[in-house]
């Protein structure tokens, strides 16, 4: 039996963790923050495979990563956000994850109007992602 098909009552579906990639950006990273210390110069995004990809092949989204790495709530509501993205393949998902990770980044310091700064992340212990 594969682990796509199980079925558990109560529970939608199953993710996979198919993947775990380590993201160096040292370049983009000094330029976000302010002053000389970087204080994060990578990150980890996880890519999960839906155990229901299969079953609708018509989606974008049989893959989704996620980030380690997550950038304070630009709400101000006291949360932080990850980067998240999806695709049909691992590669996709991870693609866009970076991306629209990194843009966020930038949006978010746009907002600021200053150089980002330790305070503004928080990196999920990896016991915990």
């Amino acid at each position: 039996m594969s682990w796509r098909d199980i079925k558990i009552d109560h529970i939608d579906y199953v993710e996979k963790c198919v993947g775990e990639f380590e993201i160096t950006a040292l370049r983009f990273l000094k330029k976000v923050y302010e002053g000389d210390t970087i204080h994060y110069g990578a990150f980890k995004v996880k890519v999960y495979e839906n155990q229901n990809i299969q079953l609708r092949p018509y989606e974008s989204n049989g893959f989704t990563g996620v980030t380690n790495l997550r950038l304070k709530d630009p709400m101000g509501l006291g949360g932080y956000e990850g980067g998240i993205g999806f695709g049909m393949t691992v590669e996709q998902a991870l693609d866009e994850t970076v991306r629209k990770f990194l843009g966020n980044i930038m949006d978010y310091k746009a907002e600021k109007k200053m150089g980002l700064c330790k305070e503004d992340f928080v990196l999920i212990d990896y016991n915990e992602f």
